[in-house]
């Protein structure tokens, strides 16, 4: 049983650290900025923090979730971070726009390293929102299910009958590779059945996520209980014999 493994997005995860400390960094250079002696003690700290106003508190709580939200690669966390840092990003747009920053040229500046250091975390996750860094079939709020690289022959149902064998297949989905071309009239259909002879003759319509070079990528639409069922003794029986030629 073995499952095709998903790159480490490591970048991701130094924007991550960075992300976690920025809220602490933007608070300590703005208050060394301001020329108070011995600022970092406690008093006059505490005087500091109750002077950030209710809208920086929010960007730089969000700046900290983001850090939170990008140790999980999941499209609804990260998704979720970008809409975070896009929000950051507009809030300091606008305050830049509308002279709303007060304050000496190393509190502007703080902002600004900040707001550009936001635009490039948002282009980075761009760049990493994608397979093989994130599982191109998880669902946005339920577990994936586990796939399995398990061959099995395969015929798909469009406007004629394609042989293949998978390459990986679970309860949500497969990835058959045909023996021969898809026709054009088949190419463009969105919607076909499949059929597993070795899995009880199982019968499942599915819709086309994507072709290319002979490769079919499906996402199971009407599984019924008893189909699921059929799935899982099959994989059960492949498990078993696997760890048998393994012992």
């Amino acid at each position: 049983m073995t499952q095709t493994p998903l790159k480490k997005p490591t970048g991701i995860y130094f924007l991550a650290v960075l992300f976690l400390l920025a809220p602490l960094g933007n608070l300590a250079i703005s208050f060394a900025g301001s020329g108070v002696p011995h600022w970092y003690l406690p008093p006059t700290l505490f005087e500091f923090l109750k002077a950030v106003t209710p809208l920086d508190w929010v960007w730089l709580g969000l700046l900290f979730l983001s850090g939170i939200l990008l140790f999980k690669p999941h499209k609804t966390s990260w998704t979720l971070a970008i809409l975070s840092l896009v929000f950051v990003l507009v809030v300091n747009g606008y305050r830049f726009s509308t002279h709303a920053l007060v304050g000496d040229g190393l509190f502007n500046q703080t902002h600004l390293v900040l707001s550009s250091f936001v635009t490039v975390g948002v282009l980075l996750l761009a760049f990493y929102f994608r397979f093989p860094y994130l599982d191109r079939r998880a669902q946005w709020l339920f577990p994936t299910a586990h796939r399995y690289e398990f061959a099995t022959r395969a015929d798909v149902v469009a406007q004629d009958i394609f042989e293949g064998v998978t390459e990986s297949i679970s309860v949500s989905g497969a990835r058959i590779r045909l023996k021969r071309d898809m026709e054009a009239s088949s190419r463009g259909l969105r919607f076909v059945d499949v059929i597993f002879p070795e899995i009880r003759n199982v019968k499942i319509k599915s819709k086309v996520v994507e072709y290319h070079e002979n490769v079919l990528r499906l996402k199971f639409k009407d599984l019924s209980r008893r189909d699921r069922g059929y799935l899982h003794d099959w994989f059960r029986s492949q498990i078993e014999t696997e760890q048998k030629s393994k012992g």
